[in-house]
């Protein structure tokens, strides 16, 4: 379902992310279709983080899935703040553009798990 999420130095694995158990601080999942309702398989999703700078991908699966690592454990055990306004959630597919972005989440709510989805269209 996801890419390899371990982060490399100089080609050595430097550490991979692993998930933890308990309750998730902020996860980030959803699903990826077009314009004519078919699923959108092996779709980049991209959750940038402004403070601490930090990059985490994800490929949707056959089904137009995806589903991150635990962004929010990652940002506090690194000693910051957990702050969505300093999270960005993109996708990008070969032939595809984004259409619409649909955030099925309070926007107060800035804890646990975060639906996104997204529609798409065929680039012509």
């Amino acid at each position: 379902m996801s890419r390899d999420t371990s982060v490399r130095a100089d080609g050595d694995d430097f550490f991979a992310v692993q998930e933890i158990p308990g309750n998730p601080q902020y996860v980030v999942f959803g699903s990826v279709r077009d314009d004519r309702g078919n699923y959108v398989s092996t779709a980049l999703v991209t959750i940038e983080v402004a403070e601490p700078v930090l990059t985490y991908e994800t490929t949707t699966n056959i089904l137009g899935r995806f589903r991150s690592v635990d962004i929010g454990r990652a940002i506090t055990d690194l000693g910051y703040d957990l702050d969505p306004a300093q999270i960005n959630v993109s996708v990008t597919a070969p032939g595809y553009a984004l259409v619409r972005r649909f955030n099925r989440y309070s926007p107060r709510r800035n804890y646990g798990a975060v639906e996104i989805d997204f529609l798409m269209t065929k680039e012509k």
